[in-house]
């Protein structure tokens, strides 16, 4: 079904036939119950393919399959009403009755999106754990004494069970000192943190401060890479091998687990080796180690063939070697140096900008084995560094220094040209096509779930009131110009959302429709002519003044809303085919070749 789902015509024909659909029945079940009478029910929109009838109402298949729509009888001003319907044409029937029949359709839009949120709760939704993968050298987290491993379970008031929540607190917290609890080896560790301000831009193009503490989820495997000598940006080489290189290892392959003193310690992630090796070392007995290693495959994008939660990849079994580390040259040091220089002083790093494949235009420059120490002159200490300057750069090509068999060499890389959308518009982002041996990999996900089902129910209508608010926000904006019209998209957006949505999974394609079904709703409720909300305006009116408006007051309203409508499909339209003009060029050109 999801690989259906991901082309995305058949995700958006889905996706919005549904939600009109049901916004439709909205209006339909809660017309009929108030005794309006309903000329078509009708499934998909244009000319008529097959029906019934059937109490007086035409249900019936049309052919163009993107939701439905409800006829009312005598629902537009100076409409003829057939004799045996008199007094149950829609604008015959009381003042509330219209008001209900009108409300029901966004109301049927908010209430499928707690449906859907209550069906996810009661299935189980995954989240990333609130486990620290790595804590970045020099940044608040590091300062504050958070570990690889630790586990945050509250930041002052807020209880943390997932990844989501800890980034929630923690940007809505820049410059404020929080009190973390963190579970570290069984105990609880109270710590203060003061996340770094960081101007960025959101998702909508608006600018905001948020809170940065420096940690990240991912982890990094414990696949090693060999270096010549024990300080990396030499440019000389010592002659005198490392003691990595004399117990025979290579770069790229991966350390399964650290015997010493009769017992074997297994290693998951590359600070699981750091540690072992170093309480190795402090033993005054344990002159060296059996590490058992075994060749990592070189790491891929596709989903389907990343490491998992152990750093395994998911290939069949590759042949383990014992081999012999010696560690007398680091005995001296191991209680008195950061893990970075003692692991350099053994003649090995981790491999987080080890170049494993380079795809072109890199390819022709970058060897695999490489590793990456400055970008244009400005030093790299891990792959985040590297991430900040790929964002903050322009140009095309760049200058790398690469560490290659023992060498420092100043390298001119062609970068990878891209195109994305941002609100502002269409921009070029320049990334480097390379996959590093150290490629972060994913703890299991902690699974929210909710099987009790009034609990499963106030999830969801606690998920969709924060994503209504949240929305109600972005509209805000986007009329007062803090979000740019650019921001705006149509059919095309959606439906690059509904296919995207389906290939991450059906959970996630739920999730998408439930916030496209607020989205609807809540479109729906504004005061403009031709919507739902525009005839509540009418309704209001007609209220204030205790009798009907003239039928060319509302025939103007109308067509008032009516041009405005076109205006926002016209602009939505437009933004979305400067999004995707050129994806849409280069597929029709694919056609003829």
């Amino acid at each position: 079904m999801t690989e259906f789902l991901s082309n995305p015509i058949a995700a958006v024909v889905v996706l919005l036939g549904f939600l009109v659909f049901f916004h439709e029945f909205g209006h339909f079940i809660v017309g009929r119950l108030s005794g309006i009478a309903v000329e078509v029910f009708s499934i998909g929109f244009g000319p008529r393919i097959f029906g019934f009838r059937y109490r007086g109402t035409d249900y019936r298949v049309s052919w163009i399959p993107l939701g439905g729509y409800v006829k009312f009888a005598g629902s537009a001003p100076g409409e003829k009403v057939p004799p045996g319907i008199k007094g149950r044409a829609f604008l015959q029937t009381s003042l509330p009755r219209r008001a209900a029949t009108v409300v029901a359709g966004p109301a049927a839009n908010f209430l499928l999106a707690v449906a859907v949120y209550m069906g996810l709760g009661l299935n189980g939704i995954p989240h990333p754990p609130a486990l620290i993968g790595e804590v970045i050298d020099g940044t608040p987290a590091a300062t504050a004494g958070l570990r690889y491993g630790d586990k945050i379970v509250r930041i002052g008031d807020h209880r943390i069970k997932t990844w989501r929540d800890l980034e929630d607190v923690l940007s809505k917290s820049p410059g404020k000192t929080l009190n973390l609890k963190v579970e570290r080896d069984g105990q609880q560790v109270g710590l203060t943190l003061t996340p770094d301000p960081y101007k960025t831009t959101d998702m909508v193009g608006r600018p905001v401060t948020i809170g940065r503490a420096g940690v990240a989820l991912g982890r990094q495997p414990a696949i090693v890479t060999v270096i010549q000598t024990p300080s990396a940006g030499q440019s000389t080489v010592i002659q005198t091998p490392s003691a990595g290189q004399s117990a025979g290892l290579k770069t790229g392959q991966r350390v399964d687990s650290v015997s010493f003193a009769g017992t074997k310690h297994q290693v998951q992630c590359y600070p699981d080796l750091v540690q072992a090796l170093r309480r190795a070392a402090a033993q005054p007995a344990v002159q060296s180690v059996i590490l058992a290693v075994s060749p990592a495959l070189v790491p891929t994008d596709s989903a389907d063939d990343r490491p998992d939660s152990a750093g395994n990849e998911k290939a069949a079994a590759v042949a383990v070697q014992q081999v012999t580390l010696d560690l007398r040259d680091v005995k001296g040091i191991a209680q008195t140096v950061t893990d970075r220089q003692f692991m350099r002083a053994l003649g090995l790093t981790d491999s987080e900008l080890t170049v494993a494949a380079a795809e072109a235009p890199a390819a022709d420059v970058l060897r695999k084995g490489d590793v990456l120490l400055d970008f244009n002159g400005r030093a790299l200490r891990d792959v985040y560094a590297l991430r900040e300057e790929l964002v903050a750069n322009k140009a095309h090509a760049v200058t790398l220094t690469v560490l290659r068999e023992g060498h420092a060499v100043d390298l001119s890389v062609a970068l990878k040209g891209i195109q994305a959308q941002r609100p502002e518009g269409m921009v070029t982002l320049y990334t480097l096509p390379v996959l590093f041996w150290g490629q972060p990999v994913q703890p299991d996900p902690v699974i929210e779930q909710y099987t009790n089902p009034f609990r499963a129910l106030a999830y969801g209508v606690s998920e969709t009131s924060e994503q209504t608010a949240e929305l109600v926000v972005n509209i805000g904006s986007l009329i007062t110009g803090s979000i740019p019209l650019k921001a705006l998209g149509g059919p095309m957006l959606i439906a690059k959302v509904a296919g995207d949505s389906a290939r991450r999974g059906m959970g996630t394609y739920l999730a998408s429709m439930a916030l496209i079904s607020i989205n609807l709703g809540l479109l729906n409720l504004f005061p403009i002519p031709v919507l739902d909300g525009g005839q509540l305006a009418l309704m209001g009116a007609e209220a204030i003044r205790r009798r009907p408006l003239r039928e060319t007051a509302i025939e103007n309203f109308q067509k008032v809303g009516f041009a405005m409508i076109m205006a926002l499909v016209v602009l939505a339209t437009y933004n979305d085919l400067s999004r995707f003009w050129r994806s849409m060029l280069e597929s029709v050109v694919g056609i003829f070749h």
